[in-house]
């Protein structure tokens, strides 16, 4: 692809992504009734995970980093504007090694 593995930015995430976007979002897409059509950040938020999902097995980040990383992309993904600054970000720490592997998870009731 000719980008650094050590920056990922916005943009190019967007275009990647828009480009992939078709054959990403057609597993979601099946079984849906005729004449469904979702809004674009749901359509954005299904190809970028999928998307980031297959960019950090490419790069061989192992099971429990890919989750980790996976698990903060989903939970900042709900309250932030940018979903692709997001991605980048996330990946960006992937490449660098920050992923919080500490981190308890939440607990629900009970």
């Amino acid at each position: 692809m000719g980008r650094d593995l050590l920056s990922y930015s916005a943009a190019q995430i967007r275009r990647d992504v828009h480009a992939d976007q078709e054959r990403l979002f057609a597993s979601w897409a099946v079984g849906r009734p005729v004449g469904w059509v979702c809004d674009q950040r749901t359509k954005d938020l299904v190809c970028l995970s999928l998307w980031l999902r297959e960019e950090m097995t490419r790069l061989g980040l192992d099971e429990l980093g890919r989750k980790t990383q996976e698990g903060v992309f989903h939970r900042y993904s709900r309250s932030d504007l940018d979903l692709f600054e997001l991605a980048a970000g996330v990946m960006n720490d992937a490449v660098a090694g920050n992923i919080d592997r500490d981190r308890r998870t939440h607990r629900r009731w009970g």
